[in-house]
C-alpha cells in the first residue's frame, strides 16, 4: 500500500493544534480554494467513534466519503478511516509531537490504496501522491499562519 507523509514545525502546543484538529469545521480554513469539499455530516468536535461524511471533488465526478475516527489520543493525535469513498483503502494518522514548551512538529501520515476498475485510469497512485503533496504544502502553511498569529 503506497505511503505519504508531510510534517511541519509550529509554535504552538500540542494543545492547540489537537483543539484545531478535532473541530472539522477548522478544515475547511485550510483547504486549497479549488477544493470542494462539503460537509453532510460531521460532529461539531471529533472523538473516538466519530464518523465524517463529506463531499469532495478533485480527481472527476465528485464524491461522497465516509471516515470514522478509529484511533484518538489527546493532544497527541488521532487516525481517521475511510469506511467509503472513491478509494480502495485511505487511513489517515494525524501526529503532533512536542519540541520542547512552545514548539511542535504535526505529521500527517497516510497509506491509500488507488481504486481499480476503470476509476485506477484516472486515479492513479502517482496522482493521488501529486495531489496530497500539493494538499499539505497548502494546509501546512495555513496551519502555520493560523496556528502561529494565536500566540
Amino acid at each position: 500500500m503506497p505511503d505519504f507523509e508531510a510534517a511541519v514545525d509550529l509554535c504552538c502546543t500540542c494543545e492547540a493544534a489537537f483543539e484545531f484538529f478535532v473541530q472539522p469545521a477548522n478544515l475547511l480554513k485550510i483547504l486549497p480554494s479549488e477544493t470542494v469539499l462539503r460537509f453532510v455530516d460531521v460532529p461539531e468536535r471529533l472523538e473516538l467513534g466519530s464518523r465524517l461524511e463529506f463531499e469532495i471533488s478533485g480527481m472527476g465526478p465528485i464524491q461522497r466519503v465516509l471516515h470514522e475516527i478509529v484511533e484518538f489520543n489527546k493532544p497527541f493525535g488521532f487516525t481517521e478511516r475511510q469506511l467509503k469513498g472513491p478509494l480502495k483503502s485511505f487511513v489517515h494518522t494525524h501526529l503532533i509531537e512536542s519540541n520542547g514548551s512552545d514548539m511542535i512538529t504535526v505529521i500527517d501520515r497516510i497509506e491509500f490504496e488507488p481504486p481499480g476498475g476503470l476509476a485506477g485510469f484516472l486515479i492513479t497512485e502517482n496522482r493521488i501522491m501529486e495531489a496530497l503533496k500539493y494538499g499539505f504544502e497548502h494546509r501546512h502553511r495555513e496551519l502555520k499562519r493560523i496556528l502561529e498569529q494565536a500566540l
